[in-house]
């Protein structure tokens, strides 16, 4: 006997999806530009660095860390996005709000406040829930089956009003029957969800798009705020935005997993264990997830709509989507969840017991108000003042298959989402042409990094070799006598003049020489003469030739005749 049932569940976004991880990305590991985030690796973008570049970004990082380091920081890090975009590991197609928003503000001041503290623009972008291998999205199975326990209590309460209660926990354990109710203990080990086993959902798409994208949440309130003129206007909350990762809609199949539905049929001991009424089945569990979620998804796109704030091509594929899984949903075959970031108050609170019990936060001071529903919709957007064609967060479609049968398509839904997918393919068609270009920019940062240790090493031995020999010289001049040791120093001269270019007559040099002729005629050292009689017939054979003037030439040749006749 099988003791539990194994189901394959294939989940298609409707809407964009964020799970928060409370990971993001900073504006020192991410790049964005012609509408991509460029996620590099802070390894390989240091090696691609120049050495000018490298010090100047340890002169930063070791800066105070206040707001102009970090203003810095990011503008350091965007100045030189075309190489750190060649180390890019991963490449995140960018709403144009979002692009817009960066390129004006990083490293810049958004404003200041009264007293003149400045008030950064971090650019930090939460990331939604990913593996860390593949760096694909994955839906955790902790916020799907957090979202299916909310259908299943609203299931068991059947719309009542909330008792006086103590806290969640007495809630839940009250309607799964795992508390007791005489002594108030909760027993956990009795709580239903237990016999439900929930997967990761990892990321299942073939399709070669990007998986996610980055894209704007922006506040919107579901009634009008009017002037005193009875004319609509934008409330302050209005104007707040949060920058977030997503799934994007419409990918057909996008993430699956497996869930197990434990069988007790099998246990002896009955003691320990959820009561019979609260062992739920994979069809309760989608009949519950459709009659909880199915109502709210009609009631947020009719506020939308009336409001004008829907896309209305998004609504009419959700509209057709509903039609083609009506049976699908009756047989338990199909249903609804909403999971991740702004879902909304309705979608995580069960009906009848939220009455009353929706908090509202109001202005800085103020005390929050209760209320039945919430007032305002965080809304999925391309710009931050976006008003039209806006989309809701976290809707997703969810397929069953028992494990044992052979999996089937879907082509109707597959169809459908389709048409959504123009701009995912034309940002994969643009990547794959890029592509030949970053390599070629990473083969040429490659090149630099190896031209410059190259340079560097030829410099280092460089430099130990001009050492070695310096001492060297050095060693033999102290062995030497003070007159051979000014041959020395004027052969060292010699060379160095005639390394620097053409010889000049009756220049520095041709005073230099006089004077040491003239000076080594009174020498004792018949071996430094000797040496320095070499020399100069060697300068002149080399460099400077014979003096031009009769008289000088002939002055010249004099001297070097002392100086080797007198080593005869």
């Amino acid at each position: 006997m099988n003791t539990f049932a194994s189901y394959r569940l294939h989940i298609t976004p409707l809407s964009p999806v964020h799970i928060g991880t409370g990971e993001s990305y900073e504006p020192t590991n991410y790049v964005i530009d012609d509408g991509v985030l460029h996620e590099f690796d802070t390894g390989a973008a240091m090696a691609a660095f120049s050495a000018e570049d490298r010090k100047e970004l340890l002169a930063l990082a070791n800066r105070k860390p206040n707001e102009d380091m970090i203003k810095k920081l990011q503008s350091f890090f965007y100045d030189r996005r075309n190489i750190l975009k060649a180390c890019a590991v991963n490449a995140i197609p960018v709403l144009p709000g979002v692009a817009d928003l960066y390129a004006t503000r990083v490293g810049q001041t958004a404003n200041r406040e009264a007293d003149g503290k400045q008030v950064l623009n971090r650019l930090e972008i939460d990331r939604t829930g990913y593996n860390p291998i593949t760096r694909k999205p994955v839906l955790f199975g902790s916020s799907l089956k957090g979202a299916v326990r909310t259908a299943l209590l609203n299931h068991v309460n059947r719309g009542n009003p909330a008792r006086e209660r103590k806290g969640l926990h007495e809630f839940q354990g009250r309607l799964f029957r795992f508390r007791d109710p005489e002594k108030g203990r909760l027993h956990l080990e009795v709580d239903p969800l237990r016999l439900i086993h929930f997967a990761d959902a990892a990321w299942q798409n073939q399709s070669g798009l990007p998986p996610t994208q980055v894209c704007l949440a922006v506040n919107r309130k579901k009634t009008a705020v009017l002037d005193r003129q009875g004319q609509p206007r934008r409330a302050m909350g209005e104007n707040l935005y949060q920058i977030l990762e997503c799934i994007p809609a419409w990918y057909y199949r996008a993430c699956s997993l497996q869930v197990n539905v434990q069988s007790l049929d099998c246990v002896r001991d009955k003691q320990d264990l959820p009561v019979p009424e609260m062992r739920f089945s994979m069809h309760t569990i989608a009949g519950a997830c459709n009659a909880f979620y199915l109502p709210i998804l009609i009631a947020e796109r009719k506020i939308m709509k009336e409001r004008g704030f829907l896309d209305p091509n998004w609504d009419e594929s959700v509209e057709q989507c509903l039609k083609h899984a009506k049976d699908k949903m009756e047989r338990g075959q199909t249903f609804l969840l909403r999971v991740g970031r702004h879902s909304g108050a309705e979608s995580v609170t069960v009906s009848g017991a939220r009455n009353g019990n929706i908090r509202i936060m109001r202005g800085k001071g103020q005390p929050p108000e209760f209320a039945d529903a919430p007032k305002t919709l965080w809304l999925a957007a391309n710009v931050k003042d976006q008003d039209q064609n806006l989309l809701p967060f976290g809707w997703v479609l969810v397929e069953v298959q028992p494990m044992e049968a052979p999996e089937t398509e879907w082509p109707e839904l597959q169809k459908l989402c389709e048409p959504h997918l123009n701009t995912a393919h034309k940002f994969a068609a643009k990547r794959k042409e890029q592509a030949e270009a970053m390599a070629k920019a990473r083969a040429e940062a490659e090149a630099k990094r190896r031209e410059e240790e190259e340079k560097e090493r030829r410099k280092a031995e460089e430099e130990t070799r001009l050492a070695r020999e310096e001492a060297e010289r050095q060693a033999r001049l102290a062995a030497m006598s003070a007159e051979m040791q000014a041959v020395e120093e004027f052969r060292t001269y010699y060379l160095g003049q005639k390394a620097k270019g053409r010889y000049q007559p009756g220049g520095v040099f041709d005073e230099k020489r006089r004077a040491m002729v003239t000076s080594a005629l009174q020498w004792q050292d018949r071996e430094a003469r000797c040496a320095l009689a070499t020399l100069l017939r060697q300068s002149i054979k080399e460099w400077t030739d014979w003096p031009n003037k009769r008289e000088r030439k002939a002055e010249l040749r004099g001297w070097l005749e002392q100086l080797e006749n007198s080593v005869n």
